[in-house]
């Protein structure tokens, strides 16, 4: 197996607060954090209000290790 199962009931990625407000809907809830989807791991910039996305770059996936 690549990568254990967690044992953690939820699995937390830190975010990181954007000092600017959503184009779309203009909230200050804009936060920087990292995901996966089908197309590998991604860094966005999204609002969590609205869940517009300001954007999307690729990033190299974590080791797996778990240390970044």
């Amino acid at each position: 197996m690549l990568f254990q199962q967690p044992t953690e009931m939820t699995v937390d990625e830190p975010l990181e607060r954007v000092d600017i407000e959503c184009p779309s809907c203009g909230e200050a809830t804009v936060f920087r954090y990292r995901l996966v989807d089908y197309r590998g791991w991604l860094r966005v910039t999204k609002c969590r209000s609205c869940l517009h996305v300001l954007d999307s770059r690729r990033i190299r996936p974590p080791s797996r290790s778990g240390v970044a």
